[in-house]
């Protein structure tokens, strides 16, 4: 899938579900349509988290990392929120016919598929213009930003915010 489709398709979600991003916790988020979250310290799985079709045509999204930060939480979710909307379906007729107990994780998925959750992940968390506002704000004269006031303000890591800014065109790779 395209990754602008996938960034068009994350916002208007984000826009939908969650308007008052900054006061909306993620958690929160996730009770609000319909889902639950079920937290795990699984020393075995490789991966932060999964998301599962439940029987009651809700899910469930498991977090496999007690100790994560809210940063990381948050991109997980948000992860996991992708691979619902964009590989589930949900709340589209295609949710209806995703088996229940349906587990999407990083150890069962491909690579292109991951790398469209965190895309999404992205997108949700951070989205275009923004970013781009947020940027331009904290833009030194050297034209040098610290992508640490990015990602405090979306409460991501800097990682993130610096991957975000890059596929964006904003940052260098």
């Amino acid at each position: 899938m395209d990754k602008e489709l996938i960034w068009d398709i994350a916002e208007a979600i984000a826009n939908q579900i969650r308007p008052n991003r900054k006061t909306v916790p993620m958690r929160n988020l996730i009770t609000n349509i319909g889902g639950e979250i079920l937290d795990t310290n699984n020393i075995f799985e490789l991966s932060d988290g999964s998301i599962e079709k439940l029987p009651n045509n809700n899910f469930r999204i498991l977090l496999y990392n007690g100790n994560a930060t809210l940063e990381r939480e948050n991109f997980t979710i948000a992860h996991e929120l992708g691979h619902l909307f964009l590989h589930m379906g949900f709340g589209t007729e295609r949710w209806k016919s995703t088996p229940v107990g349906k587990i999407f994780n990083r150890n069962g998925n491909s690579d292109e598929i991951e790398m469209e959750a965190n895309q999404f992940a992205a997108a949700f968390l951070m989205p275009k213009e923004e970013y781009r506002n947020i940027l331009y704000k904290n833009v030194d004269n050297n034209n040098i930003i610290d992508t640490r006031i990015i990602a405090e303000h979306f409460e991501v890591s800097r990682e993130a915010a610096s991957n975000r800014g890059k596929w964006l065109g904003y940052l260098k790779w």
